[in-house]
């Protein structure tokens, strides 16, 4: 979804408090298997269609019920997705980043009303930048301190330190709020100075190693990372290479990699306090709700409170399909029926260039988000999102499953694009 928010539960950053760990709760082996089977069955025209591939874990009140696997860790080797696989786990990163925040705060490591000035005195308007603010998103330090085109080599915090000097803030600190990785990474470095190690070496001493998450790391391109899955996105004749990215350009705020099973001792680990009561009550309140994607990978960890409910995905395809796996599996665990996702009629055979340069222009959603729709390789394109024409007359996003309408006006020419999601309609005027 290119304007859905990834919602972090930062609820209180720094309250510390007690709570009773959840009691093991076993369930029946015949509910298991009923759940397992009617996920299976959900999810079939899903992996038909080449549109699901991952790891999925289910679990409830800490004791997992459902694992499954699709796809490929390579598409090219077709080398199956196993249970060991690693993916990037994008903006998932953060709320470990956070995590050891709140650790070392309470270690009295620093403060949040500390401005980054104690750190780095030389960064522009520094001393009115504080902790509090890359926390909470609203530094002004930019989302993309380096173009994802650009962030193909390894990096680490301090040459993003660096780099974040060098950019303009995009409004004054503390004035709004507005999403930022280079805030996160800007933070990850305060967390290596405070903390003494290195921010892979804090996660290993601090998250991995106290939950038992041998299967995650922070490590950059150049490391030969044992199961480490290739990403692969939709084009318009099928499935292609994700856009190589290097993930320590976003250090600290997309730069981990795991698994499914590694992550449910993440969650787990947040939920039961064992990381800490301040990450407890800040990130695992009434439910956790992370998510995140980049460069072809997807990544999502949710559990609720009152059902006790959880369940994680992590995958290598940018599609809508873990989405509507995310929409169903909580109705299908409370037994209710959920009809089987069916996917729209695509028109056949090529369409041609000049009936799609009708529909090119530039449209802006409610909030903002700008979609430059432009026609290359034979197909149409919403910024870098391809969009297949349906036999409707709209268009189909395989990125995040939406159904694009467009309205014409009386002349034939379009005013607006009605971009649909899961029932949902965002309409996007032509501005351009």
């Amino acid at each position: 979804m290119i304007w859905r928010p990834i919602r972090l539960a930062l609820l209180a950053i720094f309250v510390l408090c007690t709570s009773a760990s959840p009691a093991p709760h076993s369930a029946a082996a015949g509910a298991d298997q009923r759940l397992g089977a009617a996920i299976d069955a959900y999810a079939r025209p899903l992996i038909e269609a080449h549109h699901l591939s991952g790891q999925l874990l289910v679990a409830r009140r800490g004791q997992i019920l459902v694992e499954r696997e699709f796809g490929f860790a390579d598409w090219e080797l077709r080398a199956p997705v196993t249970p060991d696989t690693r993916f990037n786990i994008a903006s998932v990163t953060k709320p470990m980043t956070i995590t050891l925040a709140i650790q070392l705060m309470a270690e009295h490591a620093f403060g949040l009303k500390d401005s980054i000035a104690r750190w780095f005195p030389d960064f522009p308007k520094g001393n009115r930048i504080t902790v509090e603010m890359l926390l909470q998103h609203s530094s002004g330090i930019p989302h993309e301190l380096v173009p994802d085109s650009e962030a193909t080599r390894p990096m680490t915090a301090a040459a993003m330190v660096e780099i974040a000097k060098h950019r303009q803030l995009d409004f004054e600190p503390g004035s709004k709020s507005s999403y930022s990785s280079g805030g996160f990474s800007v933070l990850t470095r305060i967390l290596e100075i405070a903390g003494g190690k290195s921010y892979g070496e804090l996660l290993e001493a601090r998250i991995f190693g106290q939950l038992g998450m041998t299967s995650s790391s922070d490590h950059d391109s150049r490391v030969l990372l044992p199961g480490r899955a290739r990403s692969v996105v939709p084009g318009p004749r099928g499935l292609e290479n994700g856009p190589y990215q290097d993930f320590s350009g976003i250090i600290g705020a997309g730069s981990v990699w795991s698994t499914a099973r590694d992550l449910h001792r993440f969650v787990q680990g947040l939920v039961t306090g064992k990381l800490g009561p301040g990450p407890q009550r800040s990130l695992a309140g009434d439910k956790v709700d992370f998510n995140g994607y980049t460069a072809g990978f997807r990544a999502y960890c949710d559990w609720d409170s009152v059902s006790g409910l959880e369940v994680i995905f992590v995958g290598n395809e940018h599609s809508g399909a873990p989405d509507l796996l995310r929409s169903a599996i909580p109705k299908l665990a409370a037994g209710e029926a959920v009809a089987a996702p069916v996917l729209p009629a695509m028109r056949p055979g090529a369409v041609a260039e000049a009936e799609l340069r009708r529909s090119t222009g530039t449209f802006q959603l409610g909030n903002g988000t700008k979609l430059e729709l432009t026609v290359h390789d034979g197909a149409l394109w919403a910024n870098d999102w391809v969009l297949l024409p349906m036999a409707d007359g709209g268009f189909f996003s395989p990125r995040d499953y939406g159904k694009v309408h467009v309205v014409r006006a009386a002349d034939g020419t379009i005013e607006r694009l009605d971009w649909e999601q899961r029932g949902e309609v965002y309409p996007a005027p032509r501005v351009k």
